[in-house]
């Protein structure tokens, strides 16, 4: 559950993972060899697993096992470190630090499910920021 999130940083982070490529296609969401950009890491203490919660062909931020991807590149910034009960969460500083996230990570995202149009222009205002200091098209990643 996520309603006990803390903190730990908004330093800078190195060596974690933007770009990553499809190698185990997934319906039509994931095609085999697309780049992909991350927008969230997360991590599960209970079952040791990866997820990327990344742009998928839909145009939708959605979360997948990180083993259907290689890693492209592994530039990061601007990302905080939250930790809960069952894990840790790589996210962008504008998601965490969003007044739609006051209590939780599942705030901004639950908001974003909902159609917010707050929500929607934070997740387009993250894409373009990774996608510049990746120097990768911003317009390949559209959202929904």
């Amino acid at each position: 559950m996520m309603n006990r999130i803390k903190i730990i940083s908004t330093a800078q982070i190195e060596q974690v993972i933007m770009l990553v490529k499809c190698s185990k296609p997934f319906r039509h969401q994931l095609s085999e060899n697309n780049v992909y950009l991350v927008i969230e890491i997360l991590t599960k203490f209970s079952n040791k697993s990866v997820s990327y919660r990344l742009i998928d062909n839909e145009g939708y931020p959605s979360i997948y096992d990180a083993d259907r991807f290689e890693v492209v590149s592994n530039k990061i910034d601007n990302f905080a470190v939250l930790l809960n009960d069952d894990g840790i969460i790589l996210s962008h500083e504008l998601i965490v630090n969003s007044e739609l996230n006051i209590k939780s990570i599942d705030g901004f995202w639950g908001l974003f499910i909902e159609d917010d149009i707050d929500a929607k222009q934070i997740l387009k205002e993250v894409i373009k920021d990774l996608s510049i200091k990746e120097k990768y098209n911003s317009t390949t990643f559209s959202v929904i």
